[in-house]
């Protein structure tokens, strides 16, 4: 079989994405989406001022946000807190603004577009790690698709899925370094310092692809067992390759950052202080921890966290029934439990082995559900120290302002499918003929549960 030929469920992971995606965006009513209408404001400011934005005390409003369901007229204009955001994502939108006259719709579906690249990388990047097994690669990209409120997200105009596509970009940039799928030369290491220059430009999210890039390598780099037959890097080598990662990285985020210090002064270089000074009225950790104590805020932040990670739709004001979230909590228990039995066999087996790994056909093609190479448990490693830089990047946005959405947490959707991926392939280990499929049920599954979800739930909600 030609090797482009087994892709083939990428093509049909990425039409649903964009026809579901499409619906989403054409049927959803105006500013019903998080922050949208700071968003539109920005690109707007820009395409008939010439100039970028700089956000001001009178670019909140309190009481406009969040926008009820039901809203009617809601003064859009008026809502510029997101001025302090850096360029990139609202550059590239500007020329749709400009030749569609400002329409939200061409606007929301290009970046519904740009999204479309998180999911293509997420699956290459779970394809490097396991060539023989491309159907987890499709149930990863398949998950990340059509999950409802990540689809939401990419169907609304913000700057989520650009974030979202070049800190993927990123990652898998890094992990084929790190598998030996391209080898970590000055080129190719030149070529992942500009993907997080990129990020730099784009959102604070997207700053996780610098730690993920230098991880990726110095893992690349890193002496490897006698059986991988690689060269060795030494040290300065190492040091050379990070430094060249950071050093163009920094180089390209540098005229943002200086103007942002320039406007807002001290080392405010992310304008992140001079918009928590003007969102003035948003509730505060402190104020929750005094009103509801530690553990009534650690219960609301894991319950919304959750609920608002599968589907809160609207500006966290429609939640869905909750029988659906039961089932939601029944299967991430149970992913939970049977990505740690895949883990945990792991461990046996090559415990079993003597450290001897199996292969199914070829040095290559190593079985998940046996024993890891050394190169594809740093793959899987760096995916891991990615979801924990989420997690705690969440938690400490969350340290100061109550912003308990799981929107915050997708930047780790990469490693979180590939998590569900190889528990429920775990499952179905010796059933291949099931296994190989998963990825369609799960994205048929995902796919009826959105559309449910967008004309039962979402609409009527919104009186659409």
């Amino acid at each position: 079989m030609n090797p482009h030929h087994r892709h083939w469920p990428l093509a049909v992971i990425v039409v649903a994405y964009l026809v579901i995606g499409g619906l989403f965006a054409l049927r959803t009513p105006a500013w019903q989406n998080p922050d949208e209408p700071a968003h539109y404001n920005y690109t707007r400011q820009l395409v008939r001022a010439g100039a970028f934005p700089v956000i001001e005390p009178n670019d909140w409003v309190a009481g406009l946000v969040p926008i009820s369901p039901d809203a009617k007229d809601v003064p859009a204009d008026r809502m510029t807190y997101e001025d302090h955001q850096p360029p990139l994502f609202y550059v590239l939108s500007a020329p749709i603004f400009a030749i569609t006259g400002g329409q939200l719709v061409p606007l929301r579906l290009f970046s519904l577009l740009i999204g479309a690249l998180a999911v293509v990388c997420a699956y290459f990047t779970v394809a490097a790690i396991f060539p023989a097994h491309a159907y987890l690669a499709a149930f990863a990209a398949g998950f990340i698709a059509l999950l409802p409120q990540h689809l939401a997200m990419m169907a609304s105009y913000n700057n989520d899925p650009l974030s979202e596509a070049l800190l993927a970009l990123a990652v898998l940039l890094s992990v084929r370094m790190v598998m030996g799928r391209s080898a970590p030369t000055t080129r190719n290491v030149l070529v992942l310092a500009v993907v997080v220059g990129l990020c730099f430009l784009t959102k604070a999210q997207a700053y996780l692809a610098l730690p993920v890039a230098l991880l990726g390598v110095f893992m690349a780099t890193k002496e490897n067992t006698p059986d991988t037959n690689d060269t060795t890097a030494t040290p300065r080598t190492q040091l050379g390759l990070a430094l060249l990662v950071l050093g163009v990285s920094v180089l390209i985020g540098l005229p943002w950052w200086l103007r942002s210090i320039a406007l807002y002064g001290g080392a405010d270089f992310l304008g992140l202080q001079r918009h928590n000074e003007v969102v003035v009225g948003q509730p505060t950790t402190a104020d929750w921890i005094s009103q509801y104590g530690a553990v009534g805020v650690l219960s609301r932040l894991l319950q919304t966290t959750f609920q608002s990670f599968w589907g809160q739709f609207g500006w966290m004001t429609i939640p869905i029934d909750r029988r659906f979230y039961l089932l939601l909590l029944a299967f991430t228990l149970t992913s939970t439990a049977l990505f740690l039995a895949w883990w945990l066999h792991g461990r046996s087996a090559r415990r079993h082995l003597g450290g001897r790994t199996q292969t199914l056909s070829g040095a290559d093609l190593h079985s998940p559900y046996l024993v890891l190479t050394p190169r594809q448990s740093r793959a899987l490693t760096l995916l891991a120290w990615l979801a924990l830089f989420t997690l705690l990047a969440y938690l400490w946005y969350n340290l100061q302002f109550v912003q308990h959405q799981g929107r915050y947490l997708f930047p780790a959707l990469i490693p979180i499918s590939t998590a569900l991926a190889l528990g429920w392939g775990f499952l179905f280990s010796r059933r291949q003929a099931i296994a190989r499929w998963l990825w369609l049920i799960v994205l048929i599954g995902l796919a009826a549960f959105d559309v449910y979800l967008l004309f039962r739930v979402i609409l009527p909600q919104m009186g659409a």
